[in-house]
């Protein structure tokens, strides 16, 4: 007896620690959860804050017009005092000059990294949904559609240098060389097309139209290499949401006498929520990208309408101009710069995560 009550006892006891032994691994594993989110809350609102932080002598310079201004100007400029009368200022038989401080705004980047965005989702949007529903509707499971899904994906871990360095030595000298000389041969003598081939600038005082030097490094070809960045990424998003749609949808729109383009169609609009997040997400990417577009796209801090002409995103702004920043002020803008592009991105990501999740909640509740 005294045995099987030791026994029982030892049993007991053992119970009793694995017992305490696993509620502190779950209050562990529960508080060690709960700590990385509220972490990366942490981290997310400290850099707003270091940004917002570093960019207010830039608020409190320029204030909302940093966003409506053209002018870039890091430097003084010393220039002739004028009367207002608009008549020089003379002092002694000499010209007074003044001094004029930096300025900084900040609509030339936003302007181009908008539109170079939207340029490349109108050519990344068509591809990357017909390659989804390929993938999803047409190729064999296993011989084609898992292999190429992969080489999808691959592209998307493709360094941005990579894309970069071939679009500056193969895709800007096939700009320059041939595509765009046949578009302004072709579109220009079009009435009302010769915008995209000509520019009014500014010379010796004096308004000029001439034609846009055609150097292959523009607006377009970093929209093109844009284009080829986010396809991979709108691809494989749009393919799992396709993927998710419920096969009573499709079935049963073909039991109804559609055609195959006809239940494509209605797969497309059941699923146009997870579609429209899948693009947004492509657009955060795009919006952010700065390395090959910096090596493409000219680097002209200027607006343009025209897409044969350099211009110049956020991104590429930051990457060209920070490391040579020398003054308080510019640092300052630079980085009020990059608060923007930051709330613009993470205001991107939201809407599309609520897209993509408002999909799924829908394909959920249908089955």
């Amino acid at each position: 007896m005294d045995d099987s009550s030791t026994s029982l006892s030892d049993d007991g006891s053992r119970r009793s620690r694995r017992r305490r032994l696993l509620t502190f691994a779950d209050g562990a594993l529960l508080w060690g959860a709960r700590s990385s989110g509220v972490l990366v809350l942490l981290m997310l609102a400290s850099l707003v804050v270091v940004l917002a932080a570093a960019a207010w002598p830039s608020f409190r310079a320029f204030g909302p017009g940093f966003l409506t201004s053209s002018e870039w100007r890091p430097n003084e400029l010393e220039r002739p005092m004028r009367n207002e009368a608009g008549q020089l200022v003379i002092e002694d038989g000499e010209t007074v000059m003044e001094v004029v401080p930096p300025e900084f705004g900040a609509l030339p980047v936003v302007y181009g990294t908008l539109v170079s965005s939207v340029l490349a989702l109108v050519f990344a949007v068509p591809l990357s949904l017909g390659a989804a529903v390929f993938l999803v509707r047409v190729a064999p499971k296993w011989r084609i559609a898992g292999p190429l899904s992969f080489l999808v994906e691959f592209l998307a871990a493709i360094p941005s240098l990579a894309y970069g360095v071939w679009g500056l030595f193969v895709l800007a000298p096939l700009l320059q060389d041939r595509v765009e000389p046949l578009l302004r041969s072709v579109l220009g003598p079009v009435p009302g097309l010769g915008w995209l081939f000509r520019e009014t600038v500014e010379v010796g005082g004096q308004v000029v139209t001439r034609d846009i030097p055609l150097t292959g490094r523009d607006m377009l070809c970093g929209s093109l290499i844009l284009a080829i960045m986010i396809v991979p990424i709108i691809t494989a998003i749009s393919r799992d949401v396709l993927k998710a749609v419920p096969r009573v949808q499709i079935e049963g729109s073909i039991a109804m006498g559609a055609t195959w383009w006809q239940s494509t169609w209605s797969m497309l609009r059941y699923s146009r929520s997870g579609l429209a997040g899948a693009i947004m997400l492509g657009l955060a990417r795009a919006a952010g990208e700065t390395m090959a577009v910096t090596m493409v796209i000219g680097n002209n801090n200027r607006i343009s309408p025209s897409p044969f002409a350099p211009a110049q995103t956020m991104a590429s702004l930051l990457a060209n101009e920070f490391a040579e920043a020398s003054s308080t002020l510019h640092r300052s803008a630079l980085l009020q710069v990059a608060l923007i592009l930051l709330v613009m991105s993470l205001f991107i990501n939201i809407l599309a995560r609520w897209l993509v999740g408002g999909s799924q909640a829908h394909a959920a509740a249908a089955h």
